[in-house]
């Protein structure tokens, strides 16, 4: 069977045929890429609300007919932010930055209000010292009873600063230089007593010693401080005396302890019972009238029992006996080995004078 030709239709004379610019028209155009967050008619818009001109051309975004440079922000396209989520760049991100930072200062402003006390200011203020300062306390401290000394802080004048003048402008201002110092020489003086009692090899000799001094001296220190602090809590004037100026009187009994220390190692005996006993009693002497001046100076402003206050300032001066024997305490059979080195060095030195 043959096959039939499919029929030819010849254009209708009385239907136009297209024009080249109709013909134009329906030329497919290529598609455009996908923006992510910009849609593809969207346009940047100006002021007035009339479009912007971009480099790319008249109302077009950049990216389409020309190439991304590189902005100083970082990313490609329109800047640093382009390459960024809008989640955080818009009014969101604002409010979750300002919510971190009100929180960053509320935690600065709670560690500060806690752990003031410890903070570089307070602590270079009780460390300002100079010699002067540090003989004419040790001068102080040796006698307290004298009337040169009078207790009486002076008024630090400028305006935001601490209450009172620092240590190396006031000799009645407490310090932490002298305690600490006092507490190192303490433990060197317990290790030189137990290496006194093992003899000349020192085969019994423990660095241990040491580490048991160094914390039983921290202990002391630390609850001789509290006590301070539960006597000016019971009189209702806990917060009249900072932390740190508590620990400085507290550290003070040290430096009497030292005294006996050596006392003791000389050969014991009644030297020791009279260095132990005057030590004593002038570190009392110290904590009470520094105490009192407080407690004089707090009852302008509250009402402070008389009879309380006498009755605790007597206790503390008594517990400073007890506490001085205690830290000047020594290891077994180290007096004994100091005092006979003692004595056979004074022999020796007779014995090559004569």
């Amino acid at each position: 069977m043959q096959q039939q030709p499919f029929p030819t239709y010849q254009p209708n004379p009385w239907v136009p045929s297209p024009t080249p610019e109709q013909q134009q028209q329906h030329v497919p155009q290529q598609p455009q890429l996908f923006v992510p967050h910009q849609s593809v008619n969207q346009q940047p818009m100006g002021g007035m609300g009339q479009p912007v001109a971009t480099s790319a051309g008249y109302g077009m975004p950049q990216g389409y007919g020309a190439p991304s440079v590189p902005m100083a922000g970082g990313g490609f396209g329109g800047g640093g932010a382009a390459g960024m989520d809008p989640f955080l760049t818009g009014v969101a991100g604002n409010m979750l930055r300002q919510q971190g930072q009100s929180y960053l200062q509320r935690g600065q402003a709670f560690m500060q209000s806690k752990m003031g006390f410890l903070s570089g200011s307070s602590l270079h203020y009780h460390f300002s010292i100079n010699p002067e300062y540090v003989r004419s306390k040790l001068a102080m401290l040796a006698a307290p009873f004298l009337r040169r000394w009078s207790y009486v802080r002076v008024a630090e004048q400028i305006s935001g600063g601490h209450k009172y003048l620092p240590p190396r402008q006031d000799v009645n201002a407490p310090d932490l230089y002298i305690p600490l110092m006092a507490i190192w020489t303490y433990c060197l003086l317990i290790g030189a007593a137990a290496l006194a009692r093992s003899g000349p090899s020192g085969g019994g000799f423990k660095p241990e010693i040491i580490y048991n001094s160094v914390s039983s001296s921290g202990a002391a220190w630390l609850l001789h401080t509290l006590l301070l602090k539960l006597i000016l809590g019971l009189l209702g004037i806990a917060g009249a005396v900072p932390m740190l100026e508590l620990a400085a009187y507290a550290g003070y009994p040290f430096v009497a302890a030292c005294t006996s220390l050596l006392a003791q190692l000389a050969g014991g005996g009644t030297t020791y019972h009279a260095v132990w006993a005057y030590g004593s009693l002038c570190m009392a002497v110290l904590l009470v009238r520094s105490l009192k001046r407080v407690i004089l100076q707090e009852a302008r402003t509250y009402s402070i029992d008389n009879s309380r206050h006498n009755y605790l300032l007597l206790g503390l001066a008594i517990f400073q006996f007890p506490l001085n024997a205690w830290l000047a305490r020594l290891p077994p059979g180290a007096a004994g080995a100091a005092g006979k080195a003692a004595a056979a060095a004074g022999k020796a030195a007779a014995r090559a004078f004569f």
